[in-house]
């Protein structure tokens, strides 16, 4: 084999090892630490609009708590107001992309086609509105 054929496989070579790291780097990237999501209907329309795309932070939520992981990783509690993403129950494979209304010990009514929480205060019905 002559020089010239010798360096244009060991250029093919390192090429397709780059692009093989490459795809490894994109597929753990994708699976633990960041996916993009497109927004598909009008039901977070007041925030983000039909077609916009959404960076998920994976490693933002989770851990069951007690674990020595979940001391390491900076997760953080599910916090009302939060746009998150999960897995329809009925369809697994689908994901849904929506805003936290209530937290655990938070009591919350459906009225006239809105979500209401009691007021702390007056004990009154109040809407719940997110910007």
């Amino acid at each position: 084999m002559d020089p010239d054929t010798r360096l244009r496989h060991s250029d093919a070579l390192v090429s397709v090892q780059s692009l093989l790291a490459t795809v490894v780097i994109a597929v753990f990237v994708i699976t633990f630490i960041v996916q993009a999501f497109q927004i598909p209907s009008e039901s977070m329309e007041d925030t983000l609009q039909i077609g916009d795309y959404l960076l998920v932070n994976k490693l933002c939520y989770g851990g069951s708590g007690g674990r020595l992981l979940d001391h390491l990783l900076p997760y953080q509690a599910v916090a009302r107001g939060d746009i998150i993403v999960f897995h329809y129950p009925i369809h697994p494979r689908q994901h849904f992309v929506k805003r936290v209304v209530g937290v655990p010990g938070d009591r919350l009514w459906l009225m006239n086609r809105q979500v209401c929480q009691r007021q702390a205060v007056a004990g009154a019905l109040r809407p719940l509105h997110f910007a």
